[in-house]
């Protein structure tokens, strides 16, 4: 018995858990549309239709709840994966939707019932007919509306990913997945954008996946990439599962340099920070976390010293410059007094406080912090309702989660949530796609990433095999206590 359970110990010690059940045919196609969607920004637009076509039609070969997987792997490059202003994360969206509470009729069955989660409709529906609005404003009033169409969709989206989840274990699988999928995306992206684009990857100052796609969105991407990562290593029990993050960690560092982001390492400190605090602050993760810590140190120490001249040097050293030595002595690269802009704008004008305007009314140039731009587009009372769908989102989530068997709380599983604000002080609304998709996640981390704290073994959460084996062993020790009770008997008689 002792042997069976030292050899069960040791095949668990020798699994990757990151890549079990990974679909390969999902990541092969993320990698061909991919490539069609770099093709089409340094050729024809036609390449655009194709790589849309490449990901939508396997969505009718594959079990619609593993649709969230495809949907989180091109969540990175939304801003230029569109037709007719329609991303494919939309198609994805919409396709979901129509398997799901349509031709599968499965909101008419009694049994597993599939119901909309009412709060977060009624509130998304109040801030759809709230766009409207924008009407008196010309000609913003259907772009407005559709953004926040596209918006519910999304968000009721998520939250029906997470409601479908039917027990803890199956429930922190998948959501370990969602993570890994996100990575890889984006790993694939950057990747593609190298081989095909490199004008707007490795031969720019600043790194980007593609014209207009966003130097600074690319950086907070990543930086989240990394939460993932690091979160991760606070859960991993063996070597090989520590080296598969770290060669995940190597590059996502290299390409949030590569950005030259300031915001994206803002959020780096913080992760790290957090994760090395608070992280350690859990006796089975102490080591790695340690060989996290020097790792870091080594690699950055030997890139700055033994690589100067080349193009990594060149990006790890104008991402510290543009911190030690800004720009015309100014940090935030105009943001404060573009802030100062809109405050005042926005203060001056009663029905910009209450209700908004569009970014004509600020000069056509956007705030760059959520906050900022959610108060300014949609005024006081737009944020008392965009503060309502978020909330509800929260509660569905949470509620979805803790039905599942509720686990430990622990400080750092706050960790995506505050990155996303904080970084959010220098980024975009919260209502684009990938931001609400950080929040959703960051809602879930709360809730799986506590699980009980001798069981955790997942990318940032836990699964049952640590309980199975514990089980296991309790069993085995009753099993000798009754075999030596029963002796004794034996003996006596």
């Amino acid at each position: 018995m002792q042997n069976t359970l030292k050899q069960q110990k040791t095949e668990k010690k020798k699994s990757i858990r990151y890549l079990d059940g990974l679909n390969l045919w999902i990541l092969a196609a993320v990698f061909v549309a991919n490539i069609f969607f770099q093709l089409s920004e340094v050729s024809a637009s036609f390449f655009m239709y194709v790589g849309t076509l490449i990901m939508v039609i396997p969505l009718f070969f594959l079990d619609k709840d593993d649709y969230i997987y495809v949907f989180v792997s091109l969540l990175s490059v939304i801003r230029f994966s569109t037709v007719f202003d329609v991303s494919v994360i939309n198609i994805i969206t919409i396709v979901y939707f129509v398997r799901a509470y349509v031709a599968g009729n499965e909101y008419k069955k009694e049994k597993d019932k599939r119901q909309l989660p009412k709060n977060v409709v009624v509130a998304c529906v109040a801030f759809i007919l709230y766009s409207l609005q924008y009407i008196l404003n010309g000609n913003q009033a259907l772009r407005m509306s559709f953004i926040a169409i596209k918006l519910m969709f999304f968000l009721v989206y998520m939250v029906d990913v997470f409601r479908s989840l039917t027990d803890r274990k199956t429930g922190a699988k998948k959501f370990m997945n969602i993570q890994v999928y996100y990575v890889l995306g984006v790993l694939i992206a950057v990747f593609t954008s190298i081989l095909v684009n490199p004008t707007y990857s490795l031969d720019a100052t600043r790194m980007s996946l593609a014209e207009g796609a966003g130097v600074n969105q690319l950086g907070i991407t990543l930086a989240f990439c990394l939460v993932f990562v690091t979160m991760g290593m606070t859960k991993v029990t063996n070597y090989k599962e520590w080296i598969c993050l770290a060669g995940v960690a190597l590059p996502l560092l290299y390409y949030c340099f590569a950005t030259q982001s300031r915001t994206s390492l803002i959020g780096m400190i913080i992760t790290f920070a957090a994760v090395l605090t608070m992280g350690y602050s859990q006796p089975r993760a102490r080591k790695w976390i340690t060989f996290m810590a020097i790792g870091s140190v080594a690699v950055l120490g030997g890139l700055i010293l033994f690589t100067e001249g080349s193009q990594l040097h060149e990006n790890i050293m104008g991402t510290i410059e543009r911190f030690t030595d800004p720009r015309g002595n100014d940090i935030s690269n105009g943001r404060f007094d573009l802030w100062t802009r809109y405050y005042e704008t926005f203060t001056s004008d009663a029905r910009l406080f209450f209700f908004g305007g569009p970014l004509e009314k600020y000069g056509n140039i956007q705030a760059h912090n959520m906050f900022i731009e959610i108060f300014a587009l949609f005024g006081i009372a737009g944020a008392v309702i965009v503060a309502w769908m978020y909330t509800a989102v929260f509660i569905e989530i949470k509620n979805a989660v803790t039905s599942l068997g509720k686990g430990k709380f622990r400080l750092l599983g706050l960790l995506p949530l505050a990155v996303l604000f904080i970084t959010g002080m220098a980024s975009h609304t919260l209502l684009n796609t990938e931001p609400s998709f950080f929040f959703c996640m960051g809602v879930a981390m709360i809730y799986f990433y506590g699980e009980n704290d001798s069981d955790e073994n997942t990318l940032a959460d836990n699964d049952d095999s640590g309980a199975e084996l514990i089980s296991e062993r309790k069993g085995y020790k009753n099993f000798r206590r009754m075999g030596n009770s029963n002796s004794k008997k034996f003996r006596r008689i």
